[in-house]
């Protein structure tokens, strides 16, 4: 995890933890341990002092000066407030989520438990400020990535049937196509898919750029029989309906980066093709199978560093 530069040495108060803090009969009698039982504790005066929400803003905070010295901890509050943000923005999420999507397609996990994992395999990516709790008590990075997984899906690019609905997210023909293309490309360095924003698209223009990569039928069968090497027989057994398929997908890409039309206009009509999509003969059957024989191992072996995010 990315810090700002405010002198907090972790190993300093893990140090002071130690010997802070000892607990009667913990095996390891861990830092961890040790923190629960500090924040119990700080939970508990705050109760007894009716002093329940923290008025230091974490922000505030990070651009302070926190240290150990003697045995004290030390803080000293900014001379100045700057704006340092609110963290890593939904679309810079978008990208990372759908080819976690990808790879753990068949694992069928519900909602929470996406957004779990997926933030448990890039954390160390993340800033301080993605973990700030809101108002609700909710994780901010856990909301931005609802957020992600929203846009895609009105983009069409997760799938929203009756049996998704909001129980799980699972990527649609377009999100695979996309997160097949990231992955193939290997872009999988957090910071470089870091984006400034202001273009007027809800996606991320690695997205785009992904989706402009797909010129006609060949390409288009071609980027997914890639993730599946070397089993691709579905390919052919089901040509009469990624046919099909494609022909929607074309109108659907070219209404969602239609400029003459409005987001919402975008919306609207791309998701009646890809309603349309869902809706082709033996479609259901072709997820199926296409499922079976993503190559996972090999598509994890092809991605850049860093390689333990996923």
């Amino acid at each position: 995890m990315t810090d700002n530069k405010n002198r907090f040495e972790p190993e300093d108060f893990k140090k002071l933890l130690e010997e802070l803090i000892y607990i009667e009969k913990q095996p390891g009698n861990s830092i961890k341990h040790k923190i629960d039982v500090l924040e119990r504790v700080l939970e508990y005066l705050r109760i007894k002092e009716r002093y329940l929400e923290n008025k230091l803003d974490l922000e505030e905070f990070l651009q302070g000066e926190v240290f150990v010295d003697c045995g004290r901890l030390h803080y000293y509050p900014p001379a100045t407030k700057l704006d340092v943000g609110s963290g890593t923005h939904p679309m810079n999420l978008q990208p990372m989520l759908l080819m976690f999507l990808l790879l753990y397609h068949r694992e069928a996990y519900a909602v929470y438990d996406i957004i779990e994992k997926f933030i448990d395999r890039i954390w160390d990516q993340l800033a301080v400020l993605d973990f700030k709790r809101t108002k609700t008590g909710v994780v901010r990075c856990f909301t931005n990535t609802r957020f992600a997984a929203h846009t895609l899906r009105d983009s069409g690019l997760l799938r929203f049937t009756r049996k998704e609905a909001y129980r799980t997210w699972v990527l649609s023909l377009p999100g695979f196509l996309v997160a097949s293309v990231l992955v193939k490309w290997s872009r999988m360095d957090f910071q470089r898919l870091r984006y400034q924003h202001g273009h007027g698209s809800l996606l991320h223009p690695e997205i785009w750029a992904a989706l402009n990569s797909i010129e006609n039928y060949d390409i288009f069968v071609n980027v997914l029989a890639q993730v599946c090497e070397p089993n691709t027989e579905v390919f052919s057994t089901f040509e009469h309906v990624l046919r099909q398929a494609y022909s929607l997908l074309e109108k659907y890409w070219r209404i969602v980066q239609n400029p003459r039309l409005s987001i919402k206009e975008r919306k609207e009509i791309s998701m009646e093709h890809i309603k349309q999509l869902d809706e082709t003969p033996e479609i259901e059957k072709f997820y199926s199978e296409f499922s079976k024989c993503v190559n996972i191992e090999r598509l994890l072996g092809d991605l850049d560093e860093p390689p333990s995010l996923f």
